[in-house]
């Protein structure tokens, strides 16, 4: 994806959230934002960030990481007053309910929504799942909301407490980035897929959505691991490839395409859109050494930072080498020790952006 408009259109949608007092107020008590990490809201979030919940990558959908890794919160010595914690959740409640209903939406303007047969939306998967996932989840009625019918995404300015001025600009922000996802190569590649289904494309498709459906049943997954959320999410991840891996032809290409499709929607819409909206624009690291760019359709870098440098992951960044001109989303890093500390940052590189921010 090369396409400079998605990530305009995002960064415009992005000023409409982030001038909101909702979001302000709960955008203020994330650590990376707080005066301290170490009291009250901010100390609670920072300790969940330290137990591996990657609350700071999403920052729009963090309520489900919340609960979810809430026991393992315990293990630290943490001051926080439980109703500021509870009045700060009900916001971030509100943010998450606005931003994927803002999602949903969007998704709704996929080519021929809400007739998709792709195996990935099958009962169970990460995208469908009601447990913990790393993706955002498809909800089980989204499909039959009527949502591509909805001018704008209804609902969400109240949710917010937007004016009418602020309603306005939410929705011609909303419009105006599913017109630039329309154009995407990846949805146009979807349609493609989706006209060039025949019958038995469709069956093969159907057959192995039954198989999805059946492995990744309630019991199947209990029988696997029955209390642990990761490896149910890992489970759920190598079923579904296991039998996407089964499909060929063009059934196997509409799989692919609505892969593509769906993720460019997740990191545009929800990964770099949360980044920008509760944390303003990308990190400029300057100068960085021993810059490896790996190989692939999707570009990833590492690089060492200067000294004891330490960002999380998620975070959007940019440095000063010719080398590497777009804006990069960090996805992990390392930090070791020696006669010098050195820290060691992996990211994947956003095509399309170096004109941008």
């Amino acid at each position: 994806m090369t396409n400079s408009h998605i990530w305009r259109a995002v960064t415009r949608q992005a000023a409409f959230w982030a001038a909101l007092p909702l979001v302000q107020e709960f955008a203020k008590q994330l650590p990376r934002n707080a005066s301290t990490r170490t009291a009250g809201v901010p100390e609670y979030l920072q300790a969940l960030q330290a137990s591996g919940a990657q609350i700071a990558a999403t920052p729009l959908r963090l309520t489900g990481l919340v609960s979810g890794f809430s026991e393992l919160v315990k293990s630290f010595d943490v001051s926080y007053d439980e109703s500021d914690l509870q009045r700060w959740l009900q916001m971030a409640g509100q943010v998450e309910i606005a931003h994927r209903e803002t999602v949903a939406w969007l998704r709704s303007r996929m080519p021929g929504y809400p007739q998709l047969p792709a195996p990935q939306l099958a009962p169970g998967t990460p995208l469908t799942t009601v447990e913990f996932t790393y993706r955002l989840s498809w909800g089980a009625q989204e499909r039959a909301q009527g949502l591509q019918l909805q001018d704008v995404p209804s609902g969400v300015a109240r949710r917010l407490g937007a004016n009418a001025s602020q309603a306005h600009g939410l929705g011609e922000a909303a419009r105006a980035l599913a017109s630039t996802l329309r154009s995407s190569e990846e949805w146009s590649r979807l349609g493609v897929a989706r006209s060039a289904l025949g019958a038995a494309d469709r069956e093969a498709l159907r057959d192995t959505r039954a198989r999805v459906r059946q492995r990744l049943s309630p019991s199947m997954i209990d029988a696997h691991e029955p209390h642990r959320a990761l490896p149910r999410h890992d489970y759920r991840c190598a079923v579904l490839k296991e039998e996407l891996d089964t499909l060929t032809g063009q059934a196997r290409e509409f799989a692919d395409a609505f892969d593509a499709a769906d993720e460019l929607v997740e990191l545009a819409a929800s990964d770099v859109f949360g980044q920008l909206a509760v944390y303003g624009f990308p990190v400029n690291l300057g100068r960085v050494a021993e810059i490896d760019l790996e190989p692939g359709a999707i570009q990833y870098a590492s690089f060492t930072l200067p000294g004891d440098t330490w960002l999380e992951p998620g975070c959007l960044i940019r440095i000063d080498d010719s080398l590497i001109a777009d804006t990069m989303l960090m996805v992990g890093g390392s930090f070791s020790f020696g006669s010098t500390s050195r820290t060691r940052i992996r990211a994947r590189v956003l095509p399309g952006t170096s004109s941008v921010w």
